[in-house]
């Protein structure tokens, strides 16, 4: 991610909400946040604003592992992402086969990595149903993007090191590695499935990003 989001002090609302549908999304964000009884890290602000302001590169430290309960994403490509998660217990290649009922949502499959485990994947996955999905911007992304996901332990911060798409004889080919947790050092792997044909999702985007860690700032 070669366009890191700066972690300085919170900015006012004002200067990155533009346009009603934006503001409702972010004020959306917040509620959930505040039921949970969490704050919003000031980085995920900057996420979703015009860019960095020339501030010195961000440092980072371990994140005890803990379970994210909302992602942020923004960068070089210019796709600003913020979606709530839902744990499920649906093991990935399930997830994929059939469109769930709570399509827009964006679910972590418990079976995975926590954030800031240093071994296996932190498995996101989302469905485009009509246009609509919490991961519908997932094939906009680019190397250098980055990656927030919220913990009650603070936010662990990932570097987008591949974009790709896949059919679906291809996903299921290489399902077997995307999904292991033997391996991955820590990784966030997201998975996107769309065109859904009556049988089988037609697409799935997947984007891999690279463990940070925890900023300091």
């Amino acid at each position: 991610m070669a366009g890191t989001l700066s972690p300085a002090a919170e900015r006012p609302f004002d200067r990155f909400a533009s346009g009603f549908g934006r503001v409702a999304a972010v004020l959306s964000v917040l509620g959930v946040l505040v039921a949970l009884g969490l704050s919003v890290p000031s980085a995920w602000w900057d996420a979703l604003g015009p860019g960095g302001d020339g501030a010195a590169a961000p440092t980072y430290t371990r994140m005890t592992p803990a379970d994210p309960v909302r992602v942020a994403a923004g960068g070089p490509s210019g796709v600003r992402l913020v979606s709530p998660l839902v744990k499920s217990t649906v093991e990935p290649r399930a997830a994929l086969a059939a469109p769930p009922d709570d399509a827009p949502l964006v679910s972590w499959w418990d079976g995975s990595a926590r954030a800031g485990a240093a071994q296996g994947q932190t498995i996101l996955i989302g469905h485009v149903a009509g246009g609509h999905g919490g991961l519908t911007q997932l094939g906009e992304m680019a190397e250098g993007d980055t990656v927030d996901l919220l913990t009650e332990r603070g936010t662990m911060r990932y570097q987008v090191s591949t974009v790709r798409t896949f059919d679906p004889t291809t996903m299921d080919r290489v399902g077997l590695t995307l999904f292991k947790q033997d391996g991955g050092a820590g990784r966030l792997v997201m998975i996107s499935a769309g065109g859904w044909d009556g049988a089988a999702y037609q697409r799935s985007v997947v984007v891999t990003a690279a463990p940070l860690g925890r900023p300091t700032d």
